[in-house]
């Protein structure tokens, strides 16, 4: 377009020419005339090239976030790839994913929704001005940040920063999110001396981005070919299986669905606080987002009993770990899990259920579960019990530390609701 419009100048400017050279015997008059229509075509074009502009900017820039675009990031990631190559300078790609956006959109709305990606867009792109960075909204709830001559530890340094600092940005709705604050997903790659497209970079921060996602969310990663192993992916592909098992809670027994999300992210949040190996976490958290799959076998009319149950109707509720045992058992790739959905209600003391297994006769998966497990069932609300504070739970969790839970783990789940919630409930309430 801009083409088109210095041509149609050039020939209006020679056009111009023309006529003070037919107006020559009328020297005065014909200069006049030649600088009257100037002035005019400098005002006109000048007017055409300011709206130019702006059509140029709007068409490179996404409408709801203001940040650019996919097809302009896209041309900008080729000319920056290209540049830095001729260049040998380092060139960093961030993929981001906004965690549980989706949940968001449905406990919120999507205007809210709206306004969340806008107000995270804000806030990328304040956290890179002033350093090059090219931000984009990459599609849905996807962004890019583009880091000219910066290696991809700088690169990581930033993002991990970032994280943190929007991590710690309150914005409403956000309570009703597993991380209970903005979080995001970061994958982070950089260029390397064989690439010979930017394709390739932008699939290996897509890879980082999604193992990212697989270790529980809320993190920045670095492209490793030893890290993005299929291992990982399986991950997903497995959490994403038994999330679909879960939502059918929603219409039966809405609190199991809900319970189950909650004791799935502090299981989440517990895993990076023990020494377990990846596969062990991955089992841990696995086995926190199912672990009542066999309420599903329990009749309705108990599951949502508005009184406290009787002894017959406790006794069918008791086989729910059984119940559960069996449906997980006929996928082989779930068999890990089986003793995370059996034993989780087995005391340390040996008076749980359903065998009245002893101290470290239980799994110790299982007994980390059972505190999660029962801590959330204090805190929550049920028709038939009074729910118990942060504070008052933690007080059973350690009246019952020897007897009900095993004291090692009910400490290392006190110290992470006492370092990572309660000092944010306080905030809450004060504020």
């Amino acid at each position: 377009m801009l083409k088109e419009v210095a041509i149609t100048y050039c020939i209006t400017l020679l056009l111009s020419l023309v006529l003070a050279i037919l107006l020559d015997s009328e020297k005065y008059f014909g200069l006049f005339l030649f600088t009257i229509l100037i002035t005019l075509l400098s005002f006109v074009f000048g007017k055409f090239i300011q709206l130019y502009r702006l059509v140029s900017e709007r068409a490179n820039c996404d409408y709801l976030t203001g940040l650019y675009n996919h097809g302009f990031f896209k041309e900008t990631l080729k000319e920056k790839f290209s540049d830095a190559k001729l260049l040998q300078q380092p060139l960093s790609l961030a993929l981001l994913d906004l965690d549980d956006f989706k949940k968001y959109n449905d406990c919120n709305g999507h205007l809210q929704g709206d306004k969340l990606l806008k107000f995270f867009g804000d806030l990328l792109q304040k956290g890179a001005e002033g350093k090059g960075y090219v931000v984009a909204r990459y599609g849905g709830e996807e962004f890019a940040v583009l880091m000219p001559n910066t290696k991809q530890e700088e690169a990581f340094l930033f993002m991990n920063r970032l994280r943190k600092e929007i991590n710690d940005t309150y914005f409403a709705g956000v309570e009703y999110i597993p991380y209970r604050c903005i979080s995001f997903s970061c994958g982070i790659a950089e260029m390397e001396k064989g690439m010979q497209d930017c394709g390739e970079l932008i699939h290996k921060a897509d890879q980082a981005m999604y193992y990212a996602k697989a270790q529980g969310k809320n993190n920045v990663q670095i492209f490793d070919e030893h890290n993005i192993s299929l291992s990982a992916l399986e991950f997903k592909e497995d959490l994403d299986a038994l999330e679909q098992q879960v939502k059918i809670f929603l219409s039966k027994d809405v609190y199991t669905y809900r319970h189950s999300k909650r004791v799935f992210t502090y299981a989440l949040e517990m895993s990076d606080r023990l020494d377990l190996t990846d596969h062990e976490k991955q089992t841990l958290i696995l086995g926190a987002l199912i672990h009542d799959i066999g309420k599903l076998e329990v009749p309705r009319d108990i599951l949502n009993k508005k009184g406290k149950l009787e002894p017959h109707e406790w006794e069918i509720i008791k086989k729910h770990v059984i119940w559960g045992k069996e449906i997980l058992a006929t996928e082989k790739r779930f068999e890990d899990v089986l003793p995370l959905v059996e034993l989780h209600h087995e005391r340390y003391d040996g008076k749980g259920y359903p065998y009245g297994l002893k101290g470290e006769d239980i799994p110790k998966l299982a007994r980390m579960l059972c505190v999660i497990d029962s801590f959330d069932a204090m805190t929550t609300e049920r028709p038939y019990q009074r729910t118990k504070t942060f504070e008052e739970a933690i007080i059973e969790l350690r009246r019952c530390s020897g007897t009900q839970f095993d004291p090692f783990y009910a400490e290392k789940f006190i110290e992470l609701i006492e370092t990572k919630y309660l000092p944010r409930i306080k905030e809450q309430m004060s504020g």
